[in-house]
């Protein structure tokens, strides 16, 4: 080897030495935030957070996000408790958790307005013509002490019936709901999501007693202030030691909402996993349209609207009645500041 050939090979050897020196001091790239959502059955409850991961939103903001089906609300708050969850869909948790001395916080409205409809059953549709009608009858929720139930019991408040003058019966969401009211198992049902759609194709002519997916049904059963339909919920104590965090996240999902809002239902359906659609493609693009126009227009809980919480829970909840709930520790619009 001659002297020029000599140097080269030892600058070339000393290059490369230098840049795996470089390379192993170089700092690792810090692993991305990881967030755990609980999520329902009924995917349009969540649709924005759904959404948010199949656009690549999460990704965007630097998350790493997984979804997780969790089967009720009690097994929602074991998972926000236990740390398998960081962020569950609540409405009305934060009150309910405070009145047992537990810290949960609301902090982004995804629907501003709560998608239920108190409709009669197609066996017992020539009988029953008003809420008071309901009375010895039974009537279907998603689960016993549910928020459905609790709905319809201050709907029943509201109408001047005790809650005791009527027969709650389980019938789950969905599927199992909509097979619950076609067998008679009820008479009537407060149904919450798809299956409205659902039975109302099949079934055009039921009897609706109440419905609030129109701002003009809600203003009738509720007045109007804001109910929430759907609201993200967490750990005061997991917000308050992960601010950046929350907010990435709630950046990303308000790009999903706005996304959602911007395109037509067939673009928003076709950005489902198959296993979210719903056979009936007429009335999974119906429902998709319904909850397009209850999309909060900036995730913030307006001004009343834990009051009003508070009151249809009240109806239901003697803890609730009883305790002292400061309403302001139970929401927070802290982390859509967007920093």
């Amino acid at each position: 080897m001659t002297r020029q050939q000599m140097h080269r090979f030892v600058t070339a050897l000393m290059t490369g030495l230098m840049a795996c020196a470089l390379c192993a001091a170089a700092p690792a790239a810090p692993a991305a935030p990881q967030v755990r959502v609980a999520v329902s059955s009924d995917a349009i409850t969540l649709l924005p957070v759904h959404l948010a991961q199949t656009l690549g939103y999460f990704k965007q903001e630097g998350l790493d996000v997984t979804l997780s089906l969790i089967g009720s609300a009690s097994q929602t708050l074991d998972a926000l408790h236990d740390g398998r969850a960081n962020v569950a869909l609540g409405t009305t948790v934060p009150i309910q958790t405070a009145a047992a001395g537990r810290s949960i916080q609301g902090f982004l409205v995804i629907y501003a307005t709560i998608n239920n409809v108190l409709i009669v059953s197609p066996a017992a549709n020539g009988n029953v013509h008003s809420i008071a009608d309901l009375k010895g009858r039974r009537i279907g929720v998603s689960n016993l002490g549910s928020g459905s139930q609790i709905f319809l019991n201050y709907l029943l408040t509201a109408n001047g019936m005790p809650p005791a003058d009527v027969n709650a019966v389980a019938i789950g969401v969905g599927a199992p709901a909509l097979a619950a009211i076609e067998r008679g198992d009820v008479d009537a049902a407060l149904l919450v999501g798809g299956a409205i759609n659902v039975l109302l194709q099949t079934h055009p002519g039921l009897t609706i007693l109440a419905d609030t997916r129109t701002p003009e049904g809600s203003q009738r059963v509720l007045g109007p202030v804001s109910f929430p339909g759907s609201l993200l919920v967490a750990e005061e104590s997991w917000l308050k030691a992960n601010p950046d965090t929350a907010r990435r996240f709630v950046r990303a999902v308000r790009k999903a909402m706005q996304w959602m809002g911007e395109h037509t239902a067939q673009e928003v359906r076709a950005n489902m996993r198959e296993d979210q659609r719903m056979p009936d493609t007429d009335a999974d693009l119906q429902t998709i349209r319904d909850f397009q126009h209850m999309l909060s227009p900036d995730g913030a809980i307006q001004e009343g609207s834990p009051e009003l919480m508070y009151k249809v829970l009240a109806a239901s909840l003697e803890d609730v009645r009883n305790a002292h709930i400061d309403l302001s520790e139970a929401y927070t619009n802290e982390y859509l500041d967007g920093k």
